[in-house]
């Protein structure tokens, strides 16, 4: 059994919407932060979307620069 204690992932539509959000807060533009993340804008965007391929890592470095990671 699973421990109910453990919280669950958002979704990826979920996280697309929270990172869209967070950079748009900060003023950044898809493009601005995939450099910043060392990604491609293509990445950021099949994020912001919640669809595509995206490697975990390049999720962890999007949600670290944008401060939403609690690593």
């Amino acid at each position: 059994m699973a421990d109910e204690t453990i919280s669950q992932l958002p979704s990826l539509a979920e996280l697309g919407r929270q990172v869209n959000a967070r950079r748009k807060a900060e003023g950044l533009s898809q493009k601005a932060l995939a450099d910043i993340v060392g990604c491609s804008h293509v990445s950021l965007i099949a994020l912001e979307k919640g669809t595509g391929k995206l490697r975990l890592e390049t999720a962890w470095a999007i949600l670290a620069a944008l401060g939403l990671s609690s690593t």
